[in-house]
């Protein structure tokens, strides 16, 4: 005779996540963006492109986190994905901002030298 658990199978725990990864991304990016534009007006122009970037790494660190604790199989987007690509965005925005614009913000002066 053959016993069989349909309680067990479902008490049994997915690993699969509720919020698929580029959900996950596509919220990270419109939160950075939304961000931006609110912020756009009450910062000086200098420090909006610095102030994008580190949103970009922080929201990557956040989504590394989730990846670290919902681990995926590697043949679909996963979160590691998703916080590649914030990583790789923040770095653009960093690579975007001139020599001349960062010292400006860090001497503290809004005239161009």
């Amino acid at each position: 005779m053959t016993i069989t658990n349909p309680l067990g199978r479902v008490r049994t725990q997915s690993k699969e996540p509720a919020i698929s990864p580029l959900l996950v991304l596509t919220g990270a990016l419109a939160s950075v963006l939304t961000m931006a534009a609110l912020t756009h007006h009450t910062m000086q122009a200098d420090a909006l492109l610095p102030a994008v970037s580190l949103m970009f790494f922080l929201a990557a660190s956040a989504v590394a986190l989730t990846a670290w604790q919902y681990p995926m199989p590697a043949r679909q987007f996963s979160y590691w994905d998703a916080a590649g690509v914030l990583t790789a965005l923040g770095i653009c925005m960093a690579a975007a901002v001139e020599p001349e614009q960062m010292v400006r913000l860090v001497a503290g002066t809004e005239a161009s030298p």
